[in-house]
């Protein structure tokens, strides 16, 4: 920045409201290089009509947001319904205790597992159905179920169940030694 001396004036013995004032007043001005500041050439400033245009453009966006952003989780849910990961969860620990078990007693409402001297039993509880371990513990595995049946087939076990809405999914769950060529459990 380059300081100029704009000028010098030399006061005379003119009085004040301080008093008899004497002496040189020098007054400094910065003057700041153009490059540096962006100047206007039409003298015209921000207008209220461009400020409420702006403000309702902003308004527009924002109260559209929200919506846009439900319909993506709208979109979200529809293509992948939440109860598909649960429904997968359960099928996949029925698998795994078929898998490891000893002996599987199959009835109508429940069915029970002996892994490694435990009885593990999947049976329906309000409107759920619970894991529990030898008839201690309280795991739920599946919510919102009006009503399941397990059944006996060749070589496994058939489950088919409705969830609370009327959605019904059923499943076909086979002996690991079915499926090896050996005997089952």
């Amino acid at each position: 920045m380059n300081l100029l001396i704009m000028q010098e004036c030399i006061r005379g013995s003119g009085m004040s409201s301080f008093g008899k004032m004497e002496g040189i007043m020098r007054h400094v001005c910065v003057t700041i290089p153009k490059r540096y500041v962006y100047q206007r050439k039409d003298e015209r400033g921000f207008t209220l009509i461009e400020a409420l245009l702006n403000f309702s453009l902003f308004c527009m966006i924002s109260f559209s947001l929200p919506f846009v952003m439900k319909g993506f989780f709208i979109i979200k849910h529809e293509l992948v319904p939440p109860r598909y990961y649960e429904w997968n969860l359960f099928s996949e620990s029925i698998r795994k205790e078929l898998r490891e078990a000893d002996a599987v007693v199959v009835m109508p409402q429940q069915i029970s597992f002996v892994v490694e001297g435990e009885t593990i039993l999947y049976e329906k509880y309000n409107q759920s159905i619970r894991r529990r371990v030898n008839n201690r513990g309280h795991e739920i595995v599946l919510q919102e179920v009006s009503q399941f049946t397990f059944s006996s087939i060749n070589q496994g076990v058939h489950m088919e169940l409705e969830f609370a809405g009327g959605e019904k999914v059923e499943g076909d769950f086979f002996y690991p030694s079915a499926v090896d060529g050996y005997t089952s459990p």
